[in-house]
């Protein structure tokens, strides 16, 4: 069997890179994107059930999709972000529409498009100055979009509508059951809480107390009257409840299986006179 020398395998792994890189050279000329224009294009103050519209003109030979995320200091902000749908675009030249808004309190100094391509994964991004603040409640005076946003959400809409999709968002089902496994999270908490606080006894009552805590705090902020957003305490309520549960679960699971390993409590007695 014939073994490459040192220097013709050295020679082979730099023509293999310089082809890679040519591939990956002629792939990033395939596309051209660049932001045309964003809208509010001042610094404003949104409600939150307006958006921040970016219009995106691009030419490319493969399908695409793009999406906005907006970031403060150079760091993208997905907390309370809600963002356009990233319909596929097909080959060719044309507009396309992005959105995000936020259902909490924001503030933002720039918009990032992402660019994906037909099985949602991220080829190129780029970026625009955004100084846009959310207010965290619907607005009392709706402002008007400017006049290029309608007639993009609804091509986007027609290319939900019509265009066929063969990669569909990823998440979307897993993000339904995380809903639901929160959803339901409420009521089991509430009744394994009470369950353990009435039947348990000593060193395991009181670990069984200790995610009361973080409601306590919250109830306080809310009976003193410190302006609790609604959006924060319902995020709050989904989040939070899901892990209490699983405290109790863990605390539930020690009892029961390693009560028996444990020493006993020891009990007060007062000393003899």
């Amino acid at each position: 069997m014939t073994r490459l020398k040192p220097a013709s395998l050295v020679f082979c792994l730099f023509i293999l890179c310089i082809s890679l890189t040519t591939a990956f050279a002629q792939s990033a000329d395939d596309l051209q994107v660049d932001i045309v224009a964003v809208d509010p294009a001042d610094s404003a103050t949104l409600g939150n059930d307006e958006k921040l519209y970016v219009k995106v003109r691009y030419e490319t030979e493969i399908p695409m999709r793009f999406q906005a995320i907006a970031m403060r200091e150079g760091s993208p902000l997905e907390v309370g972000a809600i963002k356009n749908p990233a319909a596929l675009h097909a080959p060719g030249a044309g507009e396309a529409l992005a959105w995000v808004m936020y259902l909490n309190p924001t503030h933002v100094d720039a918009v990032r498009i992402v660019v994906l391509d037909e099985a949602w994964q991220p080829v190129h991004q780029l970026s625009h100055q955004a100084d846009v603040t959310w207010q965290g409640v619907a607005s009392a005076q709706p402002r008007k979009p400017a006049e290029w946003v309608p007639p993009l959400i609804k091509a986007e809409l027609r290319k939900i509508d019509y265009l066929y999709d063969p990669a569909p968002q990823r998440y979307g089902v897993l993000l339904d059951i995380l809903f639901f496994l929160n959803l339901a999270a409420i009521p089991v908490y509430v009744l394994l809480q009470l369950h353990m606080l009435w039947r348990y006894r000593y060193r395991w009552r009181e670990l069984a107390v200790i995610p009361i805590f973080p409601y306590l705090i919250v109830g306080f902020y809310v009976v003193a009257g410190l302006d609790i957003e609604t959006s924060f305490l319902v995020t709050f309520l989904f989040r939070y409840t899901l892990c209490a549960l699983l405290w109790l679960v863990l605390v539930w699971l020690a009892k029961r299986f390693w009560q028996h390993k444990l020493p006993p409590p020891k009990l007060y007695k007062p000393p003899k006179d």
